[in-house]
């Protein structure tokens, strides 16, 4: 069965890394805290809510609990995987670079296999936010040493 406890502590704990992570954003200069703030925001919010379902709702907890493991229960934690990386090297590869290699290992990670369509994504979407970002917004995006 699946624990209520075990799902307090799960949201305890995305509530808790919600918390690091907004503290941490709140440093970014330029207004660039706004998303990051905004999503451990949301982060918080579905957090709260898995606690509050635990006491409003605690017979689904009382099925058992079967595990599938098959390839599309594989997928979120493969993008999870891959979006934190890309949160890890943004800074390092600069803002584009790890863009671009994000796309091509979430597009993949999700079931495209359509090389054609990744690369003509990528070559559509790179400039526009470039655009949007450094010329429109005048946001300085993070630079690392491939650019």
């Amino acid at each position: 069965m699946v624990s209520i406890w075990g799902e307090r502590i799960a949201a305890l704990l995305g509530a808790a890394f919600a918390l690091y992570m907004m503290s941490l954003a709140w440093g970014f200069p330029a207004g660039g805290h706004l998303f990051p703030v905004f999503a451990c925001g949301a982060m918080l919010v579905v957090s709260v809510l898995m606690i509050v379902r635990t006491f409003i709702s605690p017979e689904v907890f009382q099925r058992p609990f079967e595990p599938r493991i098959s390839a599309e229960a594989v997928i979120p934690i493969v993008a999870t995987i891959a979006t934190v990386l890309y949160i890890l090297i943004i800074f390092h590869l600069g803002y584009y670079t790890s863009t671009l290699i994000y796309l091509v290992v979430f597009s993949l990670a999700v079931g495209v296999r359509n090389i054609r369509s990744i690369v003509l994504t990528a070559l559509v979407a790179l400039p526009l936010m470039y655009v949007f970002f450094e010329v429109f917004l005048q946001a300085r995006m993070p630079k690392g040493w491939l650019i």
